[in-house]
């Protein structure tokens, strides 16, 4: 960052709370942004996990009254 803006930043500061406040929230979000994409660079693949049929739990049956009220909308 250049001088003279790190010197018109911190003038903003002391007129501005709130330029404070979410100065440090945006830089807060773009250092977010800078790990999300250095660990999306080194993953290798994507590992999916697929239950067998045996293994789920078995599902729940609808309710008429649900099915009903699905039709009235």
């Amino acid at each position: 960052m250049s001088k003279s803006r790190q010197s018109r930043e911190l003038a903003k500061a002391m007129v501005n709370p709130l330029f404070a406040w979410s100065h440090a929230v945006l830089k807060g979000g773009e250092m977010m942004l800078d790990s999300m994409g250095a660990m999306a660079k080194s993953a290798r693949s994507v590992r999916v996990a697929v239950l067998p049929e045996a293994g789920a739990p078995p599902r729940k049956k609808a309710k008429s009254g649900a099915k009903r009220a699905r039709r009235r909308r």
